[in-house]
């Protein structure tokens, strides 16, 4: 499922959007014999549960008949849907994440395909592929923000440096970031840029590179030649040209620390990242990423999906088609819990402009970095191909291997996993 980074935004831009937060609506009308009653499933925080809740009772007032209870999984998400599946209790609806496919591929999705003929107009291309196997949609995207970078205006400033444009290039990239060091004697005090080894970072620079993780026949790619070049570059903003804290470097930090303490130029991450710098002691903006050979952006994104074993999947489906419409979408920009995933809704001033935006941020830099994103491979075999990068890596990082050898390594991993 969805990272826990993301659910930072539960708490903190909760108490953002206090102020402007619509109260939870009251349910139209009273059961009929004719009602049908639904089960929902999410994770995540308080803010969550509210906003579903929220979208949930406008959906009651299109369909009076159709009762959908939502049920909240604080933890171990995965592991107790499965077990509601093995026993013929899986809800009727529910948000899924990078586990799609290990779902779809065990028969436990209905085919959304047909239900939504204009999904990649309604959600854009990539965000409908990350979330279709062999040709088939098996989860509407409901939740959707792109990477964005995130940039110290005072330390750009100071430095003379045009701010981040999706119109750098990794040359450009480079260029600007060697001027926004500082060191004192051999110590880095202010670094450039900074990530983690979350698969978000690394896939990214790849499929900017031109490369993939897996190719169209479903066959691994890990240690493609595009792959190794981008893993390369990445390995060199630490080793060769010290504008990226190695991993000893920043033990007891990360990126999001550096850059709330004005020790970061930029960082490349979700709209979560919004709420933690309220209350910082700098001026700071977003931007569109800048972009490689090709353009390619991350999505951090939720989907909703239904049941194969709904014994109502018509009214499941029509509940997911209204909480993803723009309508059901609203919610979400309201009450500043994430990017929606409807384009529209996205680009709707509700979220453009919206009321909780103390900052001035320009907000429509998320909707057109949706454009932007590419697709994730979410095979069933997600957790094993993420797990075997980070683990075949983790020496690289550390200057103890190659890149090559720690993409072989991967790639060795990953074949076994998809021949299982």
């Amino acid at each position: 499922m969805k990272s826990g980074m993301k659910k930072i935004v539960t708490a903190g831009i909760a108490a953002l959007a206090s102020m402007t937060m619509v109260g939870s609506l009251a349910a139209c009308g009273s059961d009929t014999a004719a009602s049908k009653d639904l089960v929902l499933t999410i994770w995540g925080g308080d803010i969550d549960k509210t906003t579903m809740q929220q979208r949930l009772d406008l959906a009651k007032k299109k369909y009076p008949n159709i009762n959908v209870k939502l049920q909240y999984i604080a933890k171990d998400y995965d592991t107790k849907i499965q077990t509601m599946f093995s026993g013929g209790t899986a809800p009727d609806i529910l948000e899924i994440a990078e586990n799609v496919n290990a779902y779809s591929t065990r028969g436990q999705l209905a085919d959304l395909t047909s239900s939504f003929p204009d999904a990649k107009t309604e959600f854009g291309e990539a965000n409908v592929n990350a979330y279709s196997y062999d040709g088939k949609m098996y989860a509407a995207p409901d939740r959707s923000a792109p990477g964005v970078v995130y940039y110290n205006k005072d330390i750009f400033d100071a430095a003379g440096v045009e701010y981040p444009s999706e119109n750098w290039d990794w040359d450009t990239f480079l260029a600007n970031t060697q001027k926004l060091v500082k060191k004192d004697g051999d110590k880095v005090t202010q670094w450039a840029y900074c990530e983690g080894d979350w698969w978000a970072w690394y896939m990214t620079w790849m499929y900017q590179n031109g490369g993939k993780l897996i190719d169209d026949n479903g066959k691994a790619t890990v240690n493609s030649e595009a792959n190794v070049e981008a893993m390369q570059f990445y390995q060199d903003l630490m080793y060769k040209y010290e504008v990226m804290p190695k991993p000893e470097q920043i033990t007891d930090t990360g990126a999001d620390p550096l850059f709330h303490q004005g020790k970061l130029a930029m960082e490349v991450t979700g709209f979560w990242n919004i709420s933690a710098l309220q209350d910082v002691d700098f001026n700071w903006g977003i931007a569109p990423m800048w972009h490689g050979k090709d353009t390619a952006v991350p999505m951090f994104s939720n989907a909703l999906a239904v049941s194969s074993q709904s014994k109502h999947k018509d009214d499941a489906i029509k509940i997911v088609q209204f909480l993803t419409s723009k309508e059901g979408q609203e919610p979400i920009a309201e009450n500043a819990l994430d990017v929606p995933a409807n384009l529209e809704a996205a680009a709707d001033k509700s979220f453009t402009n919206a009321k909780w935006n103390k900052n001035g941020l320009d907000l429509s830099v998320f909707s057109k970095s949706q454009s932007m994103t590419y697709a994730p491979p979410f095979i069933p075999q997600w957790n094993q191909l993420t797990q075997a990068i980070s683990d075949g890596m983790s020496q690289t990082w550390n200057g103890k291997q190659t890149v090559k050898e720690g993409l072989d390594k991967a790639q060795k991993t990953v074949e076994a996993a998809l021949s299982e």
